[in-house]
């Protein structure tokens, strides 16, 4: 069985980190959680101590808020490629690098998985209001996408990365989009095939109150 390490940083997330781990603890696959806390002042650290996850703390200072448009892709690009270090230093077979706002539904892990491709993401829908998921291909969102298992060219906050993507040297880095873009760009030229599985749509807690579910087309 393959084993997945599972983590991601995280900031001020109390309102929905709980049903976040919830929804991950559940996924029976065999597993190791790590995730990177950042200068969080909300009892984000009181709910990974609760639910039994082992973080590591890594402050940055608090120049950068954590809302929506005001953080910063260096520090963002950072702190995920220090969980790459912490996964290297496992003997996990996957990354699952999963943004801390969504929540995925029982069973989907492992579909992930099944797919066996390089990197693969869940779709999500990233905005209330305007037309755009966390996959693009040739540099624009798709609007629509359809089921199935599609090639993109950039995707993020809920994807799966194979060991020997990183053990490759795939990192993160500053872009005016996104720490994500490097990333995608790097595998791509090495080689690696990137993935979204449009049929696992999780939730995407926008906001508190805000719920978004990614739709495809019939």
């Amino acid at each position: 069985m393959a084993k997945v390490f599972i983590g991601a940083p995280v900031r001020n997330r109390d309102w929905v980190l709980g049903r976040h781990l919830e929804a991950l603890k559940a996924q029976d696959v065999d597993k190791q959680f790590c995730y990177i806390l950042n200068d969080s002042e909300d009892e984000t650290e009181q709910v990974l101590i609760d639910q039994g996850i082992p973080y590591i703390t890594h402050n940055l200072g608090k120049k950068y808020g954590h809302l929506r448009g005001s953080y910063s892709y260096q520090n963002l690009a950072l702190l995920r490629n220090i969980l790459l270090h912490e996964f290297l230093k496992s003997d996990c077979d996957y990354l699952f690098s999963i943004d801390t706002d969504i929540i995925i539904s029982d069973g989907s892990l492992q579909k992930l998985i099944n797919n066996e491709v390089d990197v693969c993401s869940m779709l999500i829908r990233n905005h209330p209001k305007i037309k755009a998921h966390n996959a693009m291909i040739s540099g624009r969102h798709i609007l629509e996408f359809k089921e199935g298992l599609i090639p993109v060219d950039l995707t993020g906050a809920v994807y799966l990365i194979k060991r020997e993507v990183v053990e490759a040297g795939v990192r993160y880095a500053l872009h005016p989009i996104g720490e994500d873009e490097p990333f995608c760009e790097h595998a791509r030229r090495l080689g690696f095939k990137l993935f979204v599985d449009t049929r696992l749509r999780p939730i995407h807690a926008y906001t508190e109150g805000a719920e978004l579910v990614a739709k495809v087309a019939t």
